[in-house]
């Protein structure tokens, strides 16, 4: 058995570790740190390398021709956009649910858990709805019902109880529901048949690294909100000038993690508030960015996800690589011959 990485590999993996370490980096520090700009001239020169090897290469990780098709690329972009926005949100919330609402890490699951159980129980419904609804509705639909559901949470705070987030979350993952299931089915349907394979590892490999960029990105901007908030959320609850340097200072150098390590004596009931309520302007400003995103992939759906012409299928299409090209003197797929059989249908 071999277990040899090909130069796709080999290019493809430095590229996307160091986009990620240079984000999370940049949200503690600064792009202009020399490791962040390393990191982002890491990502750059692998990334040239990864096409320029992909483009030789007799059997290629990834076709590059595969982005020819304006679905497969649509299916991508909303792979990689959405799940960015998404995982970057259940980072985030779960965060809210352990510092803000102190609950425990099995209550977090349960919250969780109302938006992975809709797609989960509408699996099966969806599967034929696939079958009659266009992509370019049900995708796209999805996408602004999630966006809804993402701007409905901007409301909530540190005592937000289960059930006014249950049916929100519940919205979510009915929006979710609407997009993973048609998702990769078009990125299959859109390639070659011969490429279906590659089209749905493709498809599977943005969603990842879309939800590797998600806590990074997200998190940063999370971070980087509720540290700027927080003096004034401290002012606001009635602390001296000295505690607020404190806290302030504590929270530059660590984090927000790195103020509940402070003893504070009778303050700390007050500070412990005020950087809850710091949390939750975080919080807000990750849920319109994780909705902006959201909405960003609808309208990639509804500007390249488009049933292919007929033309396009007997260029190189998957009914052209199934079927082949046509003989004159051959019935054409659907009609009776002389001896009353059917032909088959080309592949839709």
């Amino acid at each position: 058995m071999d277990f040899s990485a090909s130069p796709g590999q080999l290019t493809a993996a430095p590229a996307i570790t160091a986009l990620v370490y240079g984000i999370i980096e940049a949200g503690a520090g600064s792009f202009t740190d020399a490791k962040v700009l390393l990191a982002l001239s890491t990502v750059v020169v692998a990334s040239v390398a990864f096409v320029l090897v992909e483009r030789r290469s007799p059997s290629p990780m990834l076709d590059l021709t595969l982005f020819r098709s304006p679905s497969f690329t649509a299916t991508a972009l909303i792979a990689m956009i959405s799940f960015l926005g998404l995982i970057g949100f259940f980072f985030a919330l779960s965060l809210y649910f352990g510092m803000v609402q102190q609950l425990s890490t099995l209550a977090s699951a349960w919250r969780l858990l109302m938006v992975c159980m809709v797609p989960l129980v509408l699996g099966v419904p969806m599967g034929r709805l696939v079958h009659r609804v266009s992509p370019r509705v049900l995708i796209p639909g999805g996408l602004v019902l999630a966006a809804v559901a993402l701007l409905s949470l901007t409301t909530i705070d540190a005592g937000t109880s289960f059930g006014s987030l249950a049916w929100r979350l519940a919205l979510l993952g009915l929006g979710v529901s609407f997009v993973m299931t048609p998702m990769t089915a078009t990125a299959v349907s859109s390639v070659p048949f011969h490429q279906a394979g590659m089209a749905a590892a493709a498809n599977n490999a943005f969603r990842q690294l879309g939800a590797a960029l998600g806590p990074a990105v997200l998190g940063a901007l999370l971070s980087a909100r509720a540290v700027d908030a927080l003096p004034g959320h401290l002012t606001a609850a009635g602390l001296d000038g000295a505690t607020v340097r404190r806290v302030t200072a504590a929270a530059d150098a660590g984090g927000l993690s790195a103020v509940g390590g402070l003893h504070l004596g009778a303050d700390t009931s007050r500070v412990l508030g005020a950087l809850s309520q710091a949390f939750i302007d975080g919080l807000q400003l990750c849920l319109v960015v994780a909705a902006v995103l959201t909405l960003l992939a609808a309208a990639v759906g509804c500007v390249l996800l488009r049933r292919p012409p007929q033309s396009a299928l007997a260029a190189g299409g998957p009914a052209a690589t199934v079927q082949g090209p046509r003989s004159p003197d051959l019935p054409a797929a659907g009609t009776r011959t002389t001896d009353g059989q059917r032909t088959a249908a080309a592949p839709r």
